[in-house]
């Protein structure tokens, strides 16, 4: 199960309020067997660009705000190379993407009940069920009926669930990025 639909953008950290890394960049070019391919190389050098434009005259972003977006090795070679001069925590960034992710494919809480509990499920199952999950499955761990799992209210229970599971990982995240001083 490799299929996206919605395309992740860099903006998409930044109005979370994420701080983007060039680590967090790497993770969805060619970082995460699970988040690999999910960046466009344009919106990289647009931000290499941009970070140009803040006085990162470093030669690597110079080679990456002037890369041919259609080059995507040559993307990864120098995301690479700049996610070595960083200090920051790979589990965090890639938690950084658990969270977009989650938050980019969460289904509308007016959506047909089954099918918004479906693709609850979906997300999970792309993310390869980790233990924090919000999600509960009908009958993994549980001996919920389907009579009681497939409701409009269990639904939106379960959605709850996973906006309270988004904030606190946001804010877990972001004081973590405040108390390291990063």
């Amino acid at each position: 199960m490799r299929c996206f639909i919605t395309m992740i953008k860099i903006k998409d950290f930044i109005e979370t309020g994420f701080e983007v890394s060039w680590t967090l960049l790497y993770l969805g070019v060619n970082g995460s067997e699970i988040f690999k391919n999910q960046l466009d190389g344009q919106d990289i050098i647009d931000y290499a660009a941009a970070k140009m434009k803040e006085g990162d005259d470093s030669l690597d972003v110079v080679l990456l705000a002037n890369a041919n977006a259609a080059n995507i090795d040559e993307i990864n070679e120098l995301l690479f190379r700049l996610s070595n001069y960083e200090v920051v925590d790979c589990d965090d960034e890639y938690r950084k993407w658990q969270i977009i992710y989650v938050l980019k494919h969460l289904p509308d809480e007016h959506a047909d009940y089954i099918q918004g509990l479906t693709e609850l499920g979906n997300i999970w199952t792309m993310l390869g069920f980790p233990d924090d999950s919000p999600h509960v499955f009908q009958g993994r761990n549980n001996s919920m009926t389907p009579e009681e799992y497939y409701t409009r209210e269990n639904y939106l229970l379960l959605l709850d669930k996973h906006r309270e599971w988004i904030e606190k990982e946001i804010s877990q995240l972001k004081n973590r990025h405040h108390l390291c001083g990063c």
